[in-house]
């Protein structure tokens, strides 16, 4: 249900999603995706997807940098959430450019 909402979301702003990469928990939703035309890419056991392990380097690289200009010693949880929401707010603002 979350899935076709977020689906539903990407659409309405003019965007088609194609694939979905994906670990061994999603592949109960292949036949879902199947029907609205949405190819799933589940990986196999102890596989990593470079693109995502890629994207989350770099948010936790973005969120490390944030943390280093802080002056505090420790941080609450939520100012670290909202670190982290930021680097990703930051980097989906602006289009990729494919090489």
């Amino acid at each position: 249900m979350a899935l076709k909402h977020l689906l539903d979301t990407y659409k309405t702003k003019g965007l088609t999603v194609h694939t979905v990469l994906g670990d061994g928990k999603f592949a109960s939703l292949q036949n879902c995706l199947a029907t609205v035309g949405v190819v799933l890419n589940v990986t196999s056991r102890d596989e990593h997807v470079p693109e995502i392990e890629r994207h989350i380097r770099t948010i936790k690289e973005r969120t490390r940098a944030q943390y280093a200009t802080l002056t505090f010693k420790a941080l609450p949880p939520q100012l670290v959430i909202e670190m982290v929401y930021a680097s990703v707010f930051w980097l989906n603002a602006f289009p990729v450019s494919k090489q």
